[in-house]
């Protein structure tokens, strides 16, 4: 098989793909830069013509492209008027700031505007395999939209509490629903970037996070997403930051507690390919967030199915296909699972690129490798 990868060239996860290519006897891949798709210079149209599956992967780590998103996105029209917009001279002027939270509604109208590209370069292409189509990955990248169409499919998620435009409506929708802990996410963030585990006790309040609030600047207070998770007690501060993550659009659903493990909180990465559940990474936490980045562990996975038991286990696996099986047509894709003390699963994530899990191994074959051996049955 040819397959065409649009990527970023020097990504890890091009490495480790076209290792497993090697490794399975397949040609390598013709790489096709998401620069070179923003800058419109028609590789990828040029590509497709020879190629038998199209692999999107991660736009992320690559600031000339998220510069390039956002201003694709400029241009974009967004019924809901949401969030900063950029205009093209500030763009111009911008600097890699690594670890800003930096317009996210605007570089999601511009994904989708680079995505509605790759569909109309597909759409005068031969037929062809898309691990990824661009109409799944539009949702996938709005939890919102994620959570909306789970629920509809009677998939298990934590109750939503709906639209919120700022941390007072926010603390007024608590209170009307009774929910005192709640995660706030960034509609379109990643990697933990622009989420809160809130609470409150009606008078006081803690909000959990990884973002740093960075005060000072001429333009006013900047949001980060940091590598180190802190806590805001201080209503001023969650104002400050939960209001700017509003401007650009969160989903808030409750608070589940999360299953014990080994002395941490504990969730699970599912890696589904090709409708069957598979690699499965167990990641441990003092804290609510669980991203193995943040500097959490990976726990036993033995050690959990021990302490779920079998039905349990069964039924979380079960929980991630339902989930998988709303997004037809993606390969893959990466489940993370909220298990209660008693095993219930909730699905509380579902990543597009969530295959970069290194090391992990499932029927003596990585990420990747499974993959390709899902296609070539």
């Amino acid at each position: 098989m040819q397959f065409v990868l649009l990527a970023n060239p020097d990504n890890r996860r091009v490495r480790f793909f076209q290792r497993a290519l090697q490794r399975r006897g397949e040609a390598p891949a013709r790489v096709v830069p998401w620069a070179s798709l923003l800058d419109g210079d028609g590789a990828l149209e040029e590509a497709l013509g020879g190629a038998d599956v199209l692999r999107i992967d991660s736009p992320g780590e690559d600031f000339g492209v998220e510069r390039g998103l956002l201003r694709l996105g400029y241009d974009a029209e967004d019924a809901e008027q949401l969030g900063v917009r950029l205009d093209p001279a500030a763009l111009a002027r911008l600097d890699e700031d690594r670890g800003r939270i930096l317009a996210p509604r605007q570089w999601y109208l511009g994904f989708c505007a680079a995505l509605d590209r790759v569909q109309r370069a597909l759409d005068g292409a031969p037929p062809l395999r898309v691990t990824a189509p661009p109409a799944p990955l539009k949702v996938l990248f709005d939890k919102r939209s994620c959570h909306h169409q789970c629920a509809e499919g009677a998939v298990p998620v934590p109750t939503a509490l709906g639209p919120v435009s700022c941390f007072d409506d926010l603390a007024a929708r608590m209170e009307q629903t009774r929910m005192r802990r709640v995660f706030v996410k960034s509609a379109h963030g990643s990697s933990a970037s622009g989420v809160v585990a809130l609470e409150t006790n009606g008078r006081d309040w803690k909000g959990t996070t990884s973002v740093e609030l960075s005060t000072g600047h001429p333009d006013g207070p900047r949001l980060y997403n940091s590598l180190r998770v802190r806590t805001y007690r201080r209503p001023a501060e969650l104002a400050t930051i939960l209001d700017a993550l509003c401007a650009e659009e969160v989903h808030v659903e409750q608070w589940i507690p999360k299953m014990g493990l080994a002395g941490q909180r504990c969730d699970l990465r599912v890696l589904v390919i090709d409708g069957q559940p598979g690699h499965a990474v167990v990641r441990l936490s003092h804290s609510p967030m669980t991203n193995l980045h943040l500097g959490n562990q990976r726990g036993d996975l033995d050690q959990l199915r021990d302490r779920i038991g079998a039905d349990a286990w069964d039924r979380a696996r079960e929980v991630c296909g339902q989930a998988a099986a709303l997004f037809p047509g993606c390969l893959q894709l990466g489940v993370d699972v909220l298990l209660t003390g008693g095993g219930t699963p909730y699905i509380a994530e579902i990543n597009a690129f969530g295959d970069l899990l290194p090391g992990i191994l499932h029927d003596g074959l990585d990420t990747y490798e499974a993959q390709l051996a899902a296609m070539a049955c």
